[in-house]
């Protein structure tokens, strides 16, 4: 089972802020040999990859995209230049669960996905995205999962006011920051027993799948954040199809199923004997990274010290094979 952390991958010799993104294999002309630079203004900050593989180009450019970024903020540089973007798609919310994917903005490849197959998914999505940058970036590489044809739209108005292009549609995919609760029904369309009306799923857009987790950090219903594959994305809609149809009906049962099959005998994940061999002390610490607690919180909370709980925290790493907190707490959720 996947997990939830990305760790940059760099060389010795990497400047702050250079690394080399393993999930841009197979997205982008130069993959994962390609360097990327974390460029932040004004506390938004994103991957930008470099095309290049020479570390002194890299380092030039992305000191350059920096004075860019101060001068022009992202609202312009954005539309110039492409930025590495989880795209996160929710599920349930009790507990949340999403499946995600690396994607870029401004494309500059074709379709990746279709080696991989779309097992019996035959589904017709709309996208409702205000920024035109990340909307037509999102239609490109849906539209690349097999069995999946996208519409994009600006606003959900927009969309329940063309009543013809939304009969066409089963699901709706919005904004988190506008979407109604997930596997509802959308608002405004036209519903009857024989034609329902799309379900709506709302979606994240996050610079790296640890800020899924630190956006949601402490709910108590738990967690399954899942990276797939792009052609894979949509998994938990397989279930619903019958004869080549979505079932509406069906569809919030089907996501359940799936969520609840990863976690049956034989599902991937942390093995229960590495799962007991942490201590109580550590169970602990766990469940204080879970509520997104940070070190000194941590320490005061328990009564040790800060550089116990670092010592912990490494004995944690070790025990699950994580590499960083947000990795440690999903993989000791994935039971």
């Amino acid at each position: 089972m996947s997990t939830g952390s990305e760790s940059p991958n760099r060389s010795n010799g990497a400047s702050l802020g250079l690394a080399r993104r393993k999930y841009s294999a197979g997205l982008r002309p130069l993959g994962a040999e390609e360097w990327s630079a974390w460029i932040e203004h004004d506390g938004e900050g994103w991957y930008v990859p470099l095309g290049t593989r020479d570390e002194v180009a890299a380092n030039k450019q992305a000191e350059d995209l920096r004075r860019q970024a101060r001068q022009q903020g992202w609202t312009r540089l954005g539309t110039r230049i492409p930025r590495e973007i989880t795209f996160t798609i929710f599920w349930l919310e009790a507990p949340l669960a999403c499946t995600y994917s690396t994607v870029f903005t401004l494309p500059t490849g074709g379709s990746i996905a279709a080696a991989a197959g779309g097992r019996g998914l035959r589904v017709r999505a709309a996208i409702v995205e205000s920024d035109v940058v990340i909307r037509r970036a999102l239609v490109h590489w849906m539209e690349s999962i097999p069995g999946c044809t996208l519409t994009g739209f600006g606003s959900l108005q927009e969309l329940t006011e063309a009543p013809r292009r939304a009969a066409n549609v089963d699901v709706v995919f919005v904004s988190r920051l506008e979407a109604p609760s997930v596997a509802e029904p959308l608002p405004g369309a036209r519903q009857s027993r024989e034609a329902p009306g799309p379900l709506v799923f709302s979606y994240g857009i996050y610079p790296t799948s640890d800020h899924i987790f630190q956006t949601f950090s402490g709910v108590e219903a738990g967690y399954l954040l899942r990276r797939r594959p792009l052609a894979q994305l949509c998994e938990p809609l397989e279930g619903a199809f019958a004869s080549g149809r979505l079932l509406p009906d069906e569809t919030p049962r089907a996501v359940r199923r799936y969520c609840q099959s990863l976690f049956s005998p034989g599902a991937a994940g942390v093995d229960a004997s590495v799962r007991s061999s942490l201590t109580v002390r550590e169970r602990q610490i766990l469940a204080c990274l879970q509520r997104g607690l940070h070190d000194k919180e941590i320490a005061m909370e328990l009564g040790i010290s800060p550089l116990t709980v670092h010592t912990h925290l490494k004995h944690i790493f070790e025990k699950l094979g994580a590499h960083t907190r947000t990795e440690a707490v999903v993989k000791y959720l994935e039971k």
